[in-house]
């Protein structure tokens, strides 16, 4: 019921929530604003003891229950429980296994106990809470055991031992607590077994299971460790198998016994797992693998973008239906990186607690629920739905086993065990330790045993990788504390060694054994060569009598063949013959018959559509036509010509007209040819060449008569249609026919010819083969012996050739012998040493890539000795360049711009090597431009803030496009989480990835590359063990170079081109002579046979020796070239050096302020700006030089400035000074570091002199001065006591830097030298020091910033980039905006929007509209809109030149954030809003601003109304920038700092105008003074004194004196109106103005300046020092543990008890006559409920060190002030007021018990510390509420008389009360001292801030009776403390303003005077 946190204000709104019913009875309806009244209502709540970590329950909401205390259990009650249930239990055992169930509960419940006792919760270990289910887990995890698992008592006392080790030992920390429990089990055993622990178990492993042997599946000790090993082996093996995604473990003992617990809380009912350890240490994968052993189904989340607390409830509904409702049991894992919102763990804790999610379920759900569990439920006699619900609430609670695995790393984890104590008490906790060193070995051995190595090698390697892990952890370790950067260790660092070792070590070992082989065989060849000479020698000699013989018989056959080739030429001329006549021949036949069948073609068509006309007519057709009994004219003509053509006669009929008889062929048609059921047959068949001339004479005339065409035809038959086409085809075949018949003759003519011809030609061709087959015969054997002949004069020429190509091979490779045998030894010693060097390679891929240069280099060191130690070999010295680099592809890698330094190559080669994906810290985007110059246009360049990335990224992935993800955050997105970790899967044959909810193809060509701009990210565990860190910050040693570069181009153009020329051939020349090489060494390895015949290899060896020569000549000129283009290079050199030296000053920026972010990009524009700018002497290079030099820092200076907030610009130009020092090796870095820390490290002292204004920290600061090296400080020190007399005028001097020191020491000492001493006597005088450092080195300039100019800045500006205007506060830059806008005629085309929440939709459609309007879009606020932040940083990226219009500007206006996105800054022009620094530059930048022509024309009427504006406007100026600048004084200036703004000045300006030109000649001072003092500048002021004091200063401007030219500002004379002049007049005055102004102009003593200079040189160096970096802390000294035991308890022994409040009331009881005794008892009210705080959080602080109670937020406070010796604001809250540090605050507290213990013991006292109420008013009240009783007065008329006695008056032993009024003492007062002389205040004495007031008489007076002459008083504030600014408290009165007391003052002074002086008392001080 405590459990709910407080709110700000001390509720807790659960319990009012619920107080509401318990008030009212019920609770209004939201929606319909009813109230519900809810009966029958009955609250049972249970709670925890309140204190130390749970509040107090409110007494409103307690006092409606009736309160039971419920007792811990006593240990009998507990034996007695746990004895029944064991007992029980054991029945079915053995009786001597039963026998000692007793001793087993009794043996349990003392652990417990112990444990509860000694293991307690500290911060540290906030997991240590014991409960009684821990007893339960015990006898939990021993009812796991079956029968045959307990066969003797032995058995029982060992599964004893193990399960309370798995509840108790597994969540152990420390070592030291595992030793305590291990010797604690022993004397347990001991006592309560009467057995010898270790008697009973042996070895280390001590683990009980069940799945160890699959014969006897039951609970029990595993005796082989290495069989469980591979037990657990095989049930990876088998989960690989079968899980889409495998996992690629190592098991060793170790890890198998994490499974064997995670396995054993799944098999205990309601068991739950808590697994703790960091990311990488194999929580989850373990724990997957445990459910898979457990045979239970695993459910997980899967985050994607989108996943919220919908996503989250719809997984929660799945799975507990699943459990409860289908009966599975499943183990929910879920890990802490899955954890979006702390509201998922909340609702996991409900389901460890009650098995439910509170309303999860709709009546959807719970319809489903009860479809599911009915049945059941009634079987187990539940009925209804609620009991129904409540039985599948059981189930879920049954089957639901949950497994966290949470990361200690961080506050999260403590946090969280504090809020939800379920994950303590509901899991069983294993915590994940560091792996063992035996871990580490069994790992490496297993991964390494297959390799290639000797066992002492073997060994070795192993011990190395072991060491190398625990080195990095301490590296680590010193990377954070030095330079503030985190980096994680895990296992899977570990693991990434050993894999890239494996990989390298097998890829270096053949590399290098190939490249040897390919040296070795090229130098057996050349061995073999020289041999083969001689023997070539020999064997010409051999060849030449054989080549004399066979040349003669080859003669001698050609003679005869000669004979026999004359006669087959005879026989071969008569058979041409007669085959040119044959052939003539049979030419003529071919083209007669291709004549004759060109003219049948003709015909050939008609006939076959003839015939295809036949063939589609039908029986039917012909039927239909000897039907008809009047044919059409069409059908008689057809059958006419059918007639025709079979030859049937016409029958005789009479004519239609009677005159004879006609020829009738329809008739006999229809009988022999239409009735003929052949017909067409016939027709088909119809002898078309024999067709009788007669019919043709009859049929011809039908071929042009139209009745005779087809179509015709067709209309009356379609059968007389296809006749009629075959008639027209018969017609034309005919005519075709007789053409083509006597050709047909002619042609059978010429074929019998031809046939006789070819005949006679055969026989002579037989007889010619016979004699060519002779003469082939007689040509064979010639050309054999000519073969042999040629054969033996070859093999003549080609001993000849192999000798001339031995010679020229031996020549060519005689050089190259010597080099390879070199090469050859030296890869041979290489070889030897690949394991060492690689292994050393492998350790900076796996561990060293986020780590800087330094720390490199002593891992790398400290590794080679470790090689050494170990007896692994490897090189003396080493490179990773030179062990696993190419210096081709690193050559490519510079060209591409990957920075030229050895620290990126180096990140280069990791890169490459690395089996993750890389993520680079590139704040300065050099990785992304070398990114994208190596991968081309192929790269895809995404971001998480643009909304399509994903659907981009899934196509990459598939067509294997690399892929680079920019500018990433410290956390990414869930949806990378597969792709990081690479989890690619086989579907089929095809690899696969998943995505969110997209399962993509995986190439395998896809690369990866994320990088971030974030300088410093915190990445945690789990993202440093996905990816390769690397750290691309740039380096000295690379920015020189590009710098140089750079500036060589501009300067020297062709030198720099000759030298980029020079890089790409040299690059190309040595590429040129590796691949001749390699060729070489190829052919020569790959050749067989005789080497001297491989004519490609003597080709290749001959163009070598060619190219050789050539670029051998071209190195020599390139060497020429390069020295003369390095000797023009170096004289460049100092300026690059210089400028890329001020990068590191101005990009360290961002550690003061988050907004001080810079580009490289921007660096360089500023450089490129310098080298066009700077002076061009002729021909003098070194002032060009110089001049490129100052114009360079100078506009760094100027260009930053525009950024940086006033308070650093001094420190900036500090900075570049000591910088600029460093360079030219001017300052000593001793002395700037005790510089930058104040003077004090903490060294011991010496005694200090006795010297009242020497203070501790001053001559600590002098003490350490004396340390230093140098002349000047030797003796330092006692010089300083010597001269101590002298020192002190330097001391009280005003102007200790120009004082004469002590022996002419400021002469002897350079300006950091006298910084240093400046510090130590008068530190609020460093800062002139520090500015005479700047002066000498840089010049004055350096001194002024320069005034602010938004006109510049907007001309210097593009359409893309965003203008941002960095705010302090109260700053609105938008008046000079909208003058800007005016000027540039924008001021209608702009676009404002003021962001917050919902504004962001707003401002988008703005940009949108701007983008392409050529609007100005001006977004306020920025840092209130963080969430859209992301999307503002993706919109300023996507700015496009070519879309955007060119009017387009983005204004972006915001607090200094950390949320801002450093690219929007970087890329951005920054310009900070606020009062410039200094009386002087306030008033540069108010006449710069001013606009010429308003000021010339105002009041211009007359030159003497222009002559009084411009002496007041001075006048106005000079008093905007004075009360500007009191600011810094803190409350001596105002007691609330108020933010004035050039609006109000520039108001006031307007309105000094309007007045003088309205009322001229007279001048309103009343009414001008009015509107500035109450108006404009007082509308701001809301504190009643500061009002008070604006109108005083502002009587000094405007007045009637300032038009006098004697007139002074101040005293000093120099500040005063200058005589009428222009602007620029003005302005020459002001530049003449000192830098730094006196307190005297504001009205100030000088010792004003005191505190806030010192707090200002402090700070800034304070602020300089964290930009130098860590050197490291020093180690020893208490531990925060004990350091917070010690003080507590001495600040609780200091503290009294609370007061006895009802003693006291009894003894000053309430009177009317002594109001004092309820002030008493109202004060002492108020001390007892701050006392009670005070002291029980120091109690409960003291037990949470003990870990006796849990530490909470409140206790958190209270331990950090006790740290820090700071008060805790827990306790402010109901504390009186106090500045002081804690140490103060307990002394100044236990003074104030002590006045009024006093005061309650003796009665009341005569004088009264005034200081030491809680509620001073109500002290005042009381004393006149006596005054006006005693004599009758109404309080109200009653007023105070303030008499200061006489300091002697606290001399007396013994005090007499007043009679009237009351003595009071411990008051202060600051800006002025008491003079006891005088009886007035006076002005401070010097270095003295404040003074004590002696004791006063305060004595009542009524109003009208007081006689204080209020000319000669001061009206002074009295405050409870220096802050002097205080809250409207809820009595009325201000929580810090007391009273107002009227103090005299002399005659010499005035009121106005004091109060310019900021003159106040106080109560109490700071210290």
């Amino acid at each position: 019921l405590n459990m709910p946190a407080k709110e700000p204000f001390g509720a807790q709104p659960p319990i009012e929530l619920l107080r509401q019913w318990m008030d009212t009875s019920g609770w209004y309806d939201r929606k319909t604003m009813e109230f519900r009244n809810l009966i029958d209502l009955n609250f049972i709540a249970a709670m925890g003891p309140p204190g130390a970590g749970r509040p107090y329950l409110t007494g409103r909401y307690q006092r409606h229950y009736n309160l039971i205390y419920v007792t811990p259990f006593e240990t009998e009650s507990l034996s007695r429980i746990f004895t029944t249930i064991m007992q029980w239990f054991l029945g079915r055992f053995p009786g001597a296994v039963g026998g000692v169930g007793q001793n087993v509960v009794k043996a349990t419940i003392d652990l417990y106990d112990a444990m509860a006792a000694e293991m307690r919760p500290t911060p540290a270990k906030s997991h240590y809470t014991f409960n009684l289910r821990d007893i339960s887990k015990v006898m939990g995890g021993i009812g796991l055991c079956a029968k045959q698992s307990l066969q003797t008592a032995d058995d029982l006392m060992k599964c004893w031992a193990h399960e309370v080790h798995r509840v108790f030992c597994d969540r152990l920390v420390l070592k030291e607590d595992h030793e305590w429990f291990s010797e604690k089990i022993k004397v347990l055993m001991k006592e309560n077994f009467k057995k010898d622990f270790k008697s009973l178990v042996k070895g280390n492993c001590f683990v009980w299971c069940d799945f160890v042997d699959p014969k006897a599946a039951y609970y029990q000790e595993v005796t082989d460790q290495e069989k469980l090993v591979g037990v657990v082996q095989e049930c990876l093996n088998e989960y690989n198998t079968m899980a889409k995604r495998g996992m690629d473990l190592v098991l060793f003992l170790a890890a198998a016994e994490h499974v064997c617990r995670i396995v054993r809380v799944l098999k205990t009912p309601l068991g739950n797992c808590l697994l703790v350890g960091v990311g990488g240490s194999g929580r989850k994968s373990l724990a997957a693998l445990g459910t898979f052993q457990a045979q239970q189904d695993p459910f997980t989340i899967e985050l994607t973008k989108v996943y919220g607390m919908t996503e989250w409830h719809d997984d929660m509904k799945r799975l507990l239906i699943s459990v409860g409702g289908k009966g599975k049991e499943v183990a929910f894992i879920l890990a802490d990186t899955q954890i979006a919102s702390e509201n998922f763990l909340e609702e996991t804790s409900g389901l460890l607690n009650n098995g439910e999610i509170p309303n999860l379920f709709n009546a959807e759900d719970k319809t489903q629920i009860s479809e599911l569990c009915t049945q059941k439920a009634n079987a187990a006699g539940r009925h209804g739905p609620a009991e129904v619900f409540a039985f599948f609430v059981e189930t879920c609670m049954k089957n639901l086993h949950i497994i966290l695995a949470l990361s200690p790393i961080g506050e999260s984890f403590r946090r969280r065990v504090r809020m939800f104590p379920s994950l303590v008490n509901c899991c069983t906790i294993d915590w994940f330790h560091e792996w063992p060193r035996e871990a580490l070995q069994s790992v490496a051995n297993y991964f390494l045993k297959s390799m290639d190595m000797g066992e002492k090698t073997l060994a070795g390697v192993v011990e190395v990788c072991v060491a190398m892990q625990s080195s990095v952890f301490q590296l680590a370790a010193r990377y954070e504390r030095e330079a503030g950067r985190h980096y994680y260790v895990t296992p899977t660092s570990y693991l990434e060694l050993i894999n890239a070792f494996k990989d390298l070590l097998n890829y270096k070992r053949t590399e290098v054994s190939t490249y040897k082989s390919r040296y070795d065989i090229g130098l057996d060849k050349i061995i073999s060569t020289e041999k083969m000479v001689g023997e070539m020698q020999v064997e010409l000699e051999e060849l030449k009598p054989f080549l004399k013989k066979t040349a003669a018989e080859t003669a001698d056959l050609m003679v005869v063949i000669d004979g026999k080739q004359k006669e087959a030429a005879q026989t071969e001329a008569v058979v041409s013959k007669d085959e040119a006549e044959a052939s003539k021949m049979a030419e003529e036949a071919k083209k007669m018959k291709e004549d004759a069948e060109r003219d049948l073609a003709k015909a050939m068509p008609a006939l076959a559509a003839a015939v295809e006309a036949l063939n589609q007519l039908k029986k039917g057709d012909i039927v239909e036509v000897k039907a008809m009994k009047t044919p059409p004219s069409g059908v008689v003509l057809v059958s006419k010509a059918l007639c025709w053509c079979f030859d049937v006669a016409p029958k005789k009929v009479a004519a239609p007209d009677g005159r004879g008889k006609v020829d009738d062929y329809w008739e006999p048609a229809k009988k022999s040819v239409w009735g003929d059921p052949r017909l067409l047959e016939r027709l088909l068949d119809y002898d078309k060449d024999n067709i009788p001339e007669s019919t043709m004479a009859k049929l011809a005339p039908l071929e042009n008569d139209p009745e005779f065409e087809p179509d015709a035809i067709k209309k009356g038959s379609v059968a007389a249609c296809g006749i009629c086409k075959w008639v027209r085809a018969m017609i034309v075949y005919d005519q075709v026919a007789k053409m083509v018949g006597p050709k047909k003759a002619l042609l059978a003519q010429a074929e019998s010819t031809l046939n006789i011809a070819m005949t006679s030609l055969a026989e002579k061709k037989a007889m010619l083969k016979e004699v060519q087959d002779n003469v082939a015969k007689l040509m064979a054997d010639l050309d054999a012996a000519k073969q042999k002949s040629e054969d033996l004069k070859k093999q003549y020429d080609v001993c000849g050739k192999r000798l001339i190509t031995a010679e020229k091979l031996i020549s060519g490779l005689g050089g190259e012998k010597t080099r390879w045998t070199a090469s050859s030894d030296k890869l041979g010693e290489q070889y030897n040493n690949v394991t060492g060097d690689v292994l050393i390679s492998s350790g900076i891929v796996a561990y060293l890539g986020t780590f800087l240069a330094k720390y490199r280099e002593s891992s790398v060191s400290s590794w080679i000795d470790l090689m050494r130690s170990n007896q692994v070999p490897s090189s003396a010295t080493f490179q990773l360049r030179v062990v696993i680099g190419e210096e081709v592809t690193i050559r490519q890698w510079v060209i591409d711009k990957l920075p030229n330094d050895q620290l990126s190559i180096d990140n280069a080669l990791i890169l490459s090597r690395s089996r993750r994906w890389p993520l680079m810290i590139d704040p300065q985007v050099q990785a992304n431009k070398w990114i994208k110059n190596s991968n081309g246009d192929k790269l895809k360049v995404l971001r998480l803030s643009m909304g399509s990335y994903a659907r981009v990224l899934e196509i990459a992935i598939s067509n294997g496009d690399p892929v680079l993800m920019e500018n990433v955050p410290e956390t990414l997105d869930p949806l990378l989480e597969p792709l990081l970790q690479k989890a690619v899967f086989k579907a089929g044959s095809v690899s696969m990835i998943r995505l969110g909810d997209s399962t993509v193809e995986y190439h395998k060509d896809f690369q990866f590359y994320l990088t971030t701009k974030l300088p410093n990210p915190h990445y945690s565990p789990e993202i440093c063990v996905q990816v390769t860190l690397l750290n691309f910050m740039v380096t000295p040693d690379g920015l020189q170079d590009q710098m140089l570069g750079i500036l060589v181009a501009k300067e020297e153009p062709e030198v720099e081109k000759k030298r980029q020329n020079l890089v790409v051939e040299s690059a190309q020349s040595k590429a040129q002579l590796k691949e001749i090489e390699d060729r070489i060494l190829y052919l020569l390895s790959v050749s067989t046979g005789n080497i001297l015949d491989d004519e490609e290899l003597i080709t290749t060896l001959a163009n070598s020796k060619v190219t050789s020569v050539k670029i051998e000549e071209r190195v020599k000129e390139q060497e020429k070239t390069a020295q003369l283009v390095q000797q023009t290079r170096e004289n460049y050199v100092p300026v690059a050096v210089r400028s890329s030296a001020m990068f590191f000053v101005i990009a360290d920026l961002c550690k003061v302020e988050p907004t001080y972010q810079y580009s490289l990009e921007w660096f360089v524009e500023i450089y490129l700006l310098a080298i066009k700018t700077a002076e061009r002497p002729e021909r003098n290079l070194a002032r060009r030089l110089q001049a490129l030099q100052d114009r360079f820092i100078q506009l760094a200076f100027q260009k930053v400035c525009d950024s940086l907030f006033e308070k650093h610009k001094l420190m900036y130009s500090l900075l570049l000074t000591f910088k600029s020092m460093e360079v030219d090796s001017e300052v000593d870095v001793e002395e700037k570091a005790l510089l930058f820390v104040g003077g004090t490290t903490g060294a011991t002292i010496k005694p200090r002199p006795v010297a009242q204004w020497l203070t501790d920290a001053s001559w600590a600061r002098i003490s350490e001065l004396a340390d230093l090296k140098g002349e000047v400080w030797q003796g330092f020190s006692d010089r300083f006591i010597e001269d101590i007399d002298l020192w002190r005028r330097v001391f009280d001097s005003d102007d200790p830097i120009n004082e004469r020191w002590p022996r002419s020491l400021q002469d002897k000492m350079t300006p950091l030298q006298k910084s240093l001493v400046l510090l130590a006597v008068r530190t609020d005088q460093t800062i002139k020091g520090l500015q005479e450092i700047i002066f000498k080195k840089l010049g004055k300039e350096f001194l002024e910033p320069p005034s602010f100019n938004l006109d510049v800045v907007y001309s210097d500006s593009t359409s893309t980039m965003p203008l941002i205007f960095v705010l302090s506060s109260g700053a609105d830059p938008m008046a000079e905006l909208i003058k800007l806008a005016v000027k540039f005629d924008m001021n209608e085309r702009k676009v404002a929007v003021s962001l917050g929440q919902g504004q962001g939709p707003k401002a988008e459609a703005a940009i949108r509209e701007g983008k392409e309007q050529g609007l100005w879009v001006i977004l306020q606020n920025c840092h209130l809109a963080v969430s859209w932040m992301s999307k503002l940083e993706a919109i300023v990226e996507e700015l496009d030149p070519e879309k955007v219009a060119s009017d387009f500007r983005l204004w972006l206006s915001a607090m200094p954030s950390k949320e801002f996105p450093v690219s929007v800054l970087q890329n951005g022009m920054k310009m900070t809003v606020e009062p410039p620094k200094g009386l002087k530059s306030n008033l540069l930048r108010a006449y710069a601003g001013l606009d010429e022509e308003w000021f010339n024309e105002s009041c211009a009427q007359n030159k003497g109304c222009q002559h009084a504006f411009r002496k007041m406007l001075f006048g106005l100026f000079f008093f905007h920038g004075l009360i500007q600048e009191r600011c810094n004084f803190g409350p001596l200036g105002w007691n609330i700092p108020y933010q004035f703004s050039e609006p109000d000045r520039q108001i006031c300006a307007d309105q000094l105008r309007i007045f003088l030109q309205d009322q001229d000649p007279v001048v309103p001072y009343k009414a001008l003074q009015y509107t500035a003092s109450e108006a404009n500048y007082g509308g701001r002021v809301t504190d009643a004194d500061d009002r008070i004091t604006i109108s005083t200063i502002i009587t000094d401007f405007y007045c009637a004196d300032i038009h006098k030219e004697d007139y002074k500002f101040s005293p000093s004379g120099i500040y005063y109106a200058p005589k009428f002049t222009d602007r620029e007049g003005y302005m020459e005055y002001i530049r003449s103005l000192p830098i730094n102004q006196d307190p005297e102009v504001f009205g100030l003593h000088s010792n004003a300046n005191l505190t806030c200079a010192i707090n200002e040189v402090m700070a800034m160096l304070q602020t300089a020092n964290t930009m130098q970096g860590s050197g490291g802390s020093g180690e020893g000294g208490k531990s925060q543990e004990e350091v917070l035991a010690e003080m507590s308890a001495k600040y609780l022994s200091d503290i009294q008890p609370p007061f006895d409040i009802e003693a006291a009331a009894a003894r000053y009881p309430v009177d009317y006559h002594e109001s004092l005794n309820t002030v008493l008892n109202q004060e002492m009210l108020r001390f007892n409920k701050l006392v009670v705080r005070v002291r029980s959080s120091l109690a409960d602080v003291g037990k949470a060190v003990k870990g006796l109670v849990v530490m909470d937020a409140n206790l958190d406070e209270v331990a950090t002030g006790i740290l820090r010796n700071t008060r805790p604001p827990f306790w402010m809250k109901v504390s009186f007021p106090s500045l002081k540090p804690l140490s103060s605050y307990v002394a100044d507290l236990v003074a104030r018990l002590t006045f009024f213990s006093s005061w309650e013991a003796n009665g009341h006292p005569p004088t009264y510390w005034i200081s030491g109420f809680f509620f001073t008013q109500s002290f005042l009240t009381g004393v006149l509420q006596n005054f006006a009783r005693k004599f009758q007065l109404a309080i109200d008329t009653l007023g105070w008389q303030y008499h200061v006695l006489k300091k002697s008056f606290a001399d007396q032993e013994t005090f007499t009360k007043p009679e009237t009024g009351c003595y009071v003492y411990g008051l202060f007062i600051e800006g002025a001292r008491w003079c006891d002389d005088q009886g007035c205040i006076a002005e401070s004495d010097p270095k003295v801030l404040f003074s004590e007031i002696p004791y006063m008489h305060w004595d009542p007076v009524e109003r009208h009776k007081d006689p204080t002459d209020m000319n000669r008083v001061y009206a002074s504030a009295l405050y409870k403390t220096s802050e002097r600014k205080g809250v409207l408290a809820t009595t009325g009165h201000s929580s810090n303003r007391v009273m107002t007391l009227l103090i005299a003052i002399s005659e010499n002074h005035t009121e106005k005077h004091w109060r310019k002086r900021g003159v106040a008392c106080l109560c109490a001080l700071d210290t």
